[in-house]
């Protein structure tokens, strides 16, 4: 019996096209880290603080660069990041302030940088070793005034880093923002527990930082969730 060669290939191409898919590396996924609070402009973004922001408002984890960049949007793609003119509500907060990573990653980290007004003002050790989900550094000695603060996670072990920016207003008012950070008060309160129910005005601590529950929760991790989640950061302890 003869065998039509067009009908051999067909029959090959079919047989190969499943195994092919199955092969088929699947595409990186979008998942890294930006700060929640107080709210990065990204974050802004997410919550639907700031309309009009794009792609960015759904992968705000996303915005990765090379290293050595001084702007917003680190040089992705996120370019209405770097754009001053915005809308970008500013947060009140004291001289000393907590700023909150939220990661979806665990990348190894060289260190964290934060830059007011493009000026280097505190550098974080990150000791070559992965970060918990959420991570709350205290920037002390802030300058009074409205300002531009650049964080940046360089990654230990790639040429990369994580980029957001936070617009504060260091002692008055902001236009928007949330109340001020309190100073570190060295007393936490009993730990938070993802199994215990907490009701409106309960208080625990949590990654160096008092929470205040804003209403009944369970398992909500604090500081997962921005400036208008569930708990409330009084502060670091």
């Amino acid at each position: 019996m003869k065998i039509n060669k067009r009908s051999a290939a067909t029959a090959a191409a079919v047989m190969v096209a499943p195994l092919a898919a199955v092969l088929a590396p699947a595409p990186p996924a979008a998942a890294h880290g930006w700060i929640t609070s107080p709210p990065s402009r990204q974050d802004q973004c997410a919550t639907g603080t700031v309309s009009g922001c794009g792609q960015v408002a759904y992968e705000p984890q996303s915005v990765e660069a090379p290293k050595g960049a001084r702007t917003c949007s680190g040089g992705s793609g996120f370019t209405v990041l770097d754009n001053d003119n915005a809308g970008w509500k500013a947060t009140d907060i004291g001289s000393s302030a907590a700023f909150t990573w939220r990661n979806t990653a665990a990348h190894r980290t060289l260190n964290w940088q934060y830059y007011v007004d493009g000026q280097l003002h505190q550098t974080i050790s990150g000791n070559a070793s992965q970060p918990p989900s959420t991570v709350s550094h205290t920037l002390t000695g802030l300058p009074a005034g409205r300002h531009k603060i650049l964080s940046v996670w360089n990654i230990y072990d790639t040429a990369n880093a994580f980029y957001a920016c936070v617009d504060v207003n260091v002692g008055g008012t902001g236009g928007g923002g949330g109340p001020t950070t309190p100073p570190p008060t060295g007393d936490c309160t009993t730990a938070w527990s993802a199994s215990a129910v907490y009701t409106g005005g309960a208080t625990v601590s949590h990654a160096g930082h008092n929470w205040t529950a804003r209403w009944w929760t369970q398992g909500e991790e604090p500081g997962t969730a921005g400036q208008w989640g569930v708990w409330q950061d009084k502060g670091a302890c």
